[in-house]
């Protein structure tokens, strides 16, 4: 079995975050955020620049006239929307192709994911931006995965329908390594915190003695989200999860329906940040 570090050494070229998602987190780090100074750093990039002025002008936040400049767009969108909008851009951005996966599909997850992660640590009164984050990465070292080892195909062929730690279980038995071990290590090389480093490592098996207390959110947010891509109803999404994971949670007793129906709609943002 291979170590994470042999992993790591054998990619010839590991893909690297935008420098503007670096400095934009660096600045938003700081107690007193320069908005002007922000701004300068987001133009540096076009695609992002982009990305953020086609959100500030999106139906979610009823602008009744066009957002030009990215001044007004971060006035709009909000400094905790803005900044997941920047990583969102830039990760998604990081990995152009994987061959084997659809990524628009897998970054619709990953989003899907991101979003409900951070509605339930808000319920919970955990921290929203630590969910949202690993919400959005926690199928990273999949995407690695895809980009340098040929083997994870045999994984897919044999773990359609699986969950995520069924789908541990085989990789580690096929490439010797997982996806978890793999996204928690990149997480950390890609210079995140290191409680985003730990929920990655633990989403699949929330119920582990090192898990956080943001693992178990993930896992139901992946859970749900993986429903609504499919196109699942609310009963067959929470038919199958682990019930042992909600109790954790104390969420063992909720009726999930409006909360299904109410994430629908970041579905439709996912979209437009793709």
């Amino acid at each position: 079995m291979q170590s994470i570090e042999d992993f790591f050494n054998s990619i010839v070229s590991l893909p690297s975050l935008p420098k503007v998602v670096q400095e934009v987190m660096q600045l938003l780090s700081k107690d007193n955020v320069d908005i002007n100074q922000l701004a300068k750093v987001i133009e540096q990039d076009a695609v992002i620049a982009a990305k953020v002025l086609r959100m500030a002008n999106s139906s979610f936040y009823g602008v009744t006239r066009a957002v030009k400049n990215i001044d007004d767009a971060v006035a709009i969108l909000g400094l905790a929307k803005l900044r997941s909008l920047v990583i969102a851009s830039g990760v998604t951005g990081a990995i152009a192709k994987a061959p084997g996966l659809n990524l628009k599909e897998f970054w619709c997850r990953s989003l899907v994911a991101a979003g409900i992660s951070r509605e339930i640590a808000k319920q919970l009164e955990l921290d929203a931006e630590v969910a949202y984050l690993a919400g959005l990465l926690h199928n990273i070292g999949d995407l690695l995965l895809h980009l340098v080892s040929p083997a994870v195909l045999e994984v897919d062929a044999l773990c359609a329908g699986a969950c995520s730690a069924q789908r541990c279980l085989v990789e580690r038995d096929v490439i010797g390594l997982d996806h978890c071990q793999i996204g928690a290590e990149l997480a950390l090389r890609w210079d995140f915190p290191s409680e985003i480093s730990r929920v990655l490592r633990y989403y699949a098996t929330p119920l582990d003695k090192a898990a956080c207390a943001v693992a178990p959110v993930v896992y139901v947010a992946v859970h749900i989200a993986q429903g609504l891509v499919r196109g699942d109803d609310t009963n067959a999404i929470t038919a199958s999860w682990d019930t042992e994971v909600l109790q954790r949670l104390q969420l063992g007793g909720v009726d999930w329906q409006p909360s299904i129906e109410h994430y629908h709609s970041l579905l439709q943002e996912a979209n437009a940040m793709i």
